[in-house]
């Protein structure tokens, strides 16, 4: 933590690791979003819910979150309080395996007593067996797949808009469900948006038939985006 008391990004994205799947596919709509500073927490519901990576399944979850995902382990340690691996709490993230289409959620402290017994590798562990993640040794096997992300509370709020900024994998009709629910502040919040590399706007993007497809979402702040053209 830095002398201001701000975490420091918990990531380093050297070679955009995590999107390895390409966004040239003719499946796949790439929509990018510049936008108010101020409209990117709409968007976490869309974290909330749930996004897709194609990463190497088959390792721990700490080498899926620390070396492919780049989050800093510190941050893994201290502020990622509980981890859940297709519904079960991962007390051990060194040896919990993340098997292909696995679904991973994480949280920041959650308030009372079910925070506490559902945070990963405290006190009231052993309270709650019945929704433990249990290691199998038979998903350990390296190969690529693809898994659902899902970020909530503190967590969403401090690494939510990396991912965006980074881009994310939704399914379409989230981003129709979305846009439709979110118009007008979307309309007063965006200064520009590209639909496969082509000029669009809030409105158009309504009209968008997005059911049949994957969409890859970059949601950028607009100072974010001036700093990249310098």
């Amino acid at each position: 933590m830095g002398k201001s008391g701000i975490w420091a990004p918990p990531f380093s994205f050297t070679d955009g690791g995590f999107l390895m799947a390409t966004i040239d596919d003719a499946t796949v709509d790439r929509l990018t979003l510049i936008v108010n500073a101020r409209v990117v927490p709409l968007f976490f519901q869309l974290l909330g819910h749930g996004f897709y990576l194609n990463v190497q399944t088959g390792c721990s979850v700490k080498e899926l979150l620390c070396n492919q995902l780049g989050i800093h382990e510190d941050y893994l340690e201290q502020r990622i309080q509980s981890i859940f691996l297709n519904g079960k709490v991962v007390d051990d993230v060194k040896s919990a395996i993340v098997p292909e289409d696995a679904t991973m959620a994480l949280s920041g402290a959650m308030p009372g007593l079910v925070g506490a017994i559902l945070r990963s590798g405290g006190f009231y562990a052993p309270m709650r067996s019945q929704i433990s993640h249990e290691i199998d040794a038979q998903t350990s096997q390296l190969k690529n797949g693809k898994i659902t992300l899902k970020l909530w509370n503190l967590v969403v709020r401090e690494i939510g808009p990396i991912f965006l900024q980074q881009g994310i994998w939704i399914k379409g009709e989230d981003v129709r469900s979305f846009i439709e629910s979110q118009r007008e502040e979307l309309k007063t919040g965006c200064v520009s948006v590209e639909l496969k590399d082509q000029p669009a706007d809030v409105d158009s993007l309504c009209e968008v038939d997005w059911k049949a497809n994957l969409v890859f979402l970059q949601v950028k702040p607009e100072q974010a985006q001036a700093a990249e053209t310098y």
